[in-house]
């Protein structure tokens, strides 16, 4: 019975030389021609043999739609904006960035959580909603190491102590003297309730000795902070440039080791005497769970290589972000840690929301 299998099977056009064969790595397989295909066309055998092989060929099969949990005109906006006008190029393909601002940024995670893993659609993700928020909230629809496909990180960056210009402080230890006066009658924003701005402010709450009120403020802090309704925030750049130089707040202070080229004049809180928060901003692309590997790797190449480019870069410096590529499987151990390390720090502090 074996025997005569072989024979038949040794009697198919093409066989031997496809047994035979040395396949390339998998998103590149050419097969020998088979009965019934005109010589180079490759693609149905190498559909059969290799999905993944065959999404990447037809990716992307029409508009891009990148999902982000935040306002237009912050931090991440900005940059995601940046990379998406230049991805539209390299693909060929619309790509529409949509906000869902609100609930900390889960909002537009769980939509992407649930659409099609075909790479058609794709969350531009921070710490907030990645990591801080699966932690603090037991409602959030999705666990995060299960429901996503990491694609590449994009940038990491430190936080910026903004105070309105009206404040009567034009210096963090003044800021703090000045606020020990007020009473607990100060405000604060953050994007929300257990966002990494939150933490990061009652952190600095306990490093200054500060008695200053949260108000959340999901659809966008700078209306906040414009308005008079909070005097002092943390975020991460480059959203405070353009309010800055606009005289309507006052940069204090930065977080992290060193200052920024694009605020030469603002010390870091290490600098005057305080100790550092111990949190950054980072931001990167995820894709549905299930996205084949040779769609994630396309995407990561071409996001990487948009990265590179030298007028992306020189933007980035000028905001204050440093670019830091790499691999799909890096950026999922990031995140994986970082999962792991907010949860044993809202264990600690025994933050958790039902």
């Amino acid at each position: 019975m074996k025997t005569a299998r072989r024979r038949w099977l040794a009697s198919v056009p093409g066989w031997a030389a496809l047994c035979s064969a040395r396949l390339p790595a998998l998103g590149t397989a050419r097969l020998p021609p088979a009965a019934g295909l005109a010589a180079g066309s490759t693609a149905p055998a190498a559909s059969l043999l290799f999905p993944g092989s065959a999404s990447a060929q037809r990716y992307p099969a029409g508009p891009i739609r990148i999902l982000i949990g935040f306002s237009a005109g912050g931090a991440p906006d900005s940059a995601l904006r940046l990379i998406a006008s230049r991805l539209e190029r390299a693909l060929g393909v619309g790509v529409v960035v949509e906000n869902q601002a609100g609930a900390s940024g889960t909002i537009a995670a769980a939509t992407v959580a649930r659409a099609a893993p075909d790479g058609q659609t794709l969350l531009f993700g921070v710490a907030a909603n990645l990591a801080v928020a699966p932690a603090v909230h037991a409602k959030v629809p999705y666990e995060t190491t299960r429901a996503f496909a990491p694609v590449i990180e994009v940038a990491r960056g430190p936080y910026v102590w903004l105070v309105r210009s009206d404040v009567p402080a034009r210096t963090m230890p003044e800021f703090v003297a000045w606020a020990r006066t007020q009473g607990g009658r100060l405000n604060y924003a953050s994007p929300g309730i257990g966002s990494v701005h939150h933490f990061a402010i009652e952190r600095l709450k306990q490093i200054c000795g500060l008695d200053l009120v949260h108000v959340p403020h999901s659809k966008g802090m700078y209306p906040g902070i414009l308005a008079g309704d909070v005097q002092a925030m943390f975020d991460s750049m480059p959203g405070p440039l353009p309010y800055i130089s606009g005289g309507q707040v006052r940069a204090l202070a930065v977080t992290g080791p060193r200052r920024l080229a694009a605020l030469p004049d603002v010390p870091t809180l290490n600098e005057l005497g305080y100790a550092d928060i111990g949190m950054s901003s980072w931001w990167g692309f995820v894709a549905p769970a299930a996205t084949p590997r040779p769609v994630v790797d396309r995407l990561n190449a071409v996001i990487a290589q948009i990265l590179s480019e030298p007028d992306v870069r020189a933007t980035f410096a000028k905001w204050g972000i440093e670019p830091s590529p790499g691999s799909p499987d890096a950026f999922g151990q990031l995140i994986a840690d970082e999962v792991a390390a907010w949860r044993e720090r809202v264990a600690k502090t025994g933050t958790r929301t039902d």
